[in-house]
């Protein structure tokens, strides 16, 4: 059986690895970490199952598993994120994929989501409850995050609609979406308001419109 790790984080595809080995015996597992390298690689060899994480430099997360699911009919795609919105998961499911399973999830659900979706069955496991939430050891979500999700969080504070944050910083609505939906599942919140609110207590809130007024 072969299978394409495709995920920019060299330590979950080494983990992610470990467990596809030990789970299939015999699995040639070869591994990529941006979208253009995980496109040639489905041109130049037949795949069994491909692991994706939607978060992914130089993809389209809707069009580009829609694309595959079109060019790779056989092939299983199992979404692998942090996307914690129904909606936005519903939609990847739609477009092609055969299975989501959160990065978030316990450890043995993702073994049982990539044999379930070898075996032809659609399964959606979403983060543990209680997973997601911001840590009271003193971390600060906030300054954890990539600076992507810093930079959608920014636009969030100053009222942006995806539409317009997609706009300003060059993306797809799909992508905004997807960053949107990890940001929530990061800070540990369900809605803008909240994201919002992390965003303020942590001077995102002035500095945008400091920003704003320096330009005006």
């Amino acid at each position: 059986m072969k299978v394409l790790i495709a995920d920019d984080h060299p330590i979950f595809r080494a983990g992610l690895r470990a467990v596809i080995v030990d789970l299939i015996e015999g699995a040639d597992v070869r591994e990529c970490s941006d979208g253009q390298a995980l496109k040639s690689a489905l041109q130049k060899d037949d795949y069994d199952l491909l692991i994706l994480d939607v978060f992914f430099p130089a993809l389209e997360p809707d069009a580009d598993v829609r694309s595959f699911r079109q060019a790779y009919p056989t092939l299983a795609i199992l979404v692998v994120s942090m996307l914690i919105e129904r909606t936005a998961i519903e939609r990847l499911m739609r477009a092609g994929a055969n299975g989501f399973v959160s990065k978030s999830a316990a450890p043995e659900l993702m073994e049982r989501g990539i044999l379930e979706v070898m075996e032809g069955e659609r399964p959606i496991y979403l983060p543990s409850p209680g997973r997601g939430r911001p840590s009271r050891s003193g971390d600060n979500p906030v300054e954890n995050l990539p600076p992507r999700q810093m930079e959608v969080l920014r636009l969030i504070c100053l009222g942006l609609s995806n539409k317009e944050i997609a706009r300003e910083l060059n993306l797809s609505a799909s992508t905004v979406r997807a960053h949107i939906s990890a940001l929530f599942q990061k800070l540990g919140v369900t809605s803008r308001a909240a994201a919002a609110s992390f965003g303020a207590a942590n001077g995102l809130w002035a500095s945008s419109h400091q920003g704003d007024e320096s330009g005006a």
